[in-house]
């Protein structure tokens, strides 16, 4: 009988890392949390992840990686992309409103690690970077079949979807109830509309 192979067990490994930052942050993070998380040994986690500071960026661009998807995939729907736009932005109200929201694992490192780690700064500028994008592509499609305003810019506004987007999140996180964010999406979509 033979194990898995070595990937797999470094993609589970690497989920169960980004869980404890996820929770935790990164400065809370021991590197023992992170090998009791990961049921492996430090020789282990430094051969395959490297150190502390290794294992969270690669944890950032897993999370990033799964979360770039999962918006595409909900931005690229076919049909309205406002009514596309709307059902992103509903999703992540109501997931930030949860009871067990940590947040978003990029949203956080950008608030604790990046203002003093560049690293982590050029990793998240990426994400943001894909995000707004992908924001841009889903409102020129809306502009080509006519749901936007006239005169919307385009650019501007996929910057501020974005940004909206992370606002939900750390209000969220701040509890600020399922009502506020609900108003802070109505209001978007009426920049929009």
């Amino acid at each position: 009988m033979t194990g898995r192979p070595r990937q797999f067990e470094q993609e589970e490994a690497l989920g169960k890392a980004m869980g404890v930052f996820w929770a935790k942050g990164y400065e809370a993070t021991s590197v023992q949390d992170l090998l009791d998380a990961m049921g492996i040994n430090r020789g282990s986690m430094y051969a395959a992840f490297g150190d502390k500071h290794a294992l969270f960026m690669k944890t950032l661009i897993h999370y990033r990686e799964r979360m770039f998807s999962r918006m595409t995939s909900t931005l690229d729907k076919p049909g309205s992309p406002l009514a596309n736009i709307e059902k992103l932005l509903r999703g992540v109200a109501q997931a930030a409103c949860g009871v067990e929201c940590k947040g978003c694992l990029v949203t956080n490192a950008t608030v604790e690690t990046a203002p003093h780690d560049p690293d982590v700064a050029a990793a998240i500028g990426e994400f943001v970077n894909a995000t707004e994008k992908a924001f841009r592509r889903t409102l020129e499609r809306a502009a080509k079949q006519g749901e936007l305003k006239p005169g919307v810019d385009v650019r501007a506004t996929a910057r501020f979807l974005t940004g909206t987007m992370n606002g939900l999140v750390v209000m969220g996180k701040a509890r600020a109830g399922q009502g506020t964010l609900d108003d802070i999406v109505d209001v978007a979509m009426g920049v929009l509309r």
